[in-house]
């Protein structure tokens, strides 16, 4: 399996550090502790970063990494750490539990205050498109 190259640089990452970090999680997602699938064929987990630790989306320090997600955790803990709730996912509050889990020992509490701070960091980001972001966050009227 390739190492996320870009990912690794992006996140400060040595390759050592990224195959240390997925030996400590036993090769499998922080969160659900799968392994990543696309098909037929496992890839790397992604790497997951606290969003609120650096100003540049782009580019992490690389101390706020919290470990390796498969890519469904990775996208539904985004949506965790927006919103109170997470529509469609009907599993008797299972995934949620085990996500806080894993934000609890990354020392990340969901509170509204960090939530604000990530729906701010989303803005900011989202201004410069060309295009307005349509995400449930941007359309909603009361944000």
């Amino acid at each position: 399996m390739a190492l996320p190259k870009l990912a690794l640089g992006r996140h400060r990452l040595s390759a050592d550090e990224y195959r240390r970090l997925r030996a400590s999680q036993d090769g499998v997602c922080g969160i659900c502790e799968r392994e990543n699938w696309r098909g037929s064929e496992a890839v790397p987990l992604f790497i997951d970063h606290d969003h609120l630790c650096c100003p540049d989306h782009r580019r992490a320090c690389g101390r706020c990494v919290r470990g390796l997600l498969c890519s469904a955790c990775n996208g539904w803990l985004g949506e965790l750490e927006l919103w109170d709730r997470l529509p469609g996912l009907d599993d008797g509050g299972r995934w949620e539990r085990a996500a806080l889990g894993y934000l609890a020992r990354a020392g990340c509490r969901l509170d509204a205050q960090r939530r604000e701070g990530l729906a701010v960091r989303h803005r900011q980001r989202t201004a410069k498109w060309d295009q307005p972001c349509r995400c449930r966050l941007c359309a909603s009227p009361d944000r």
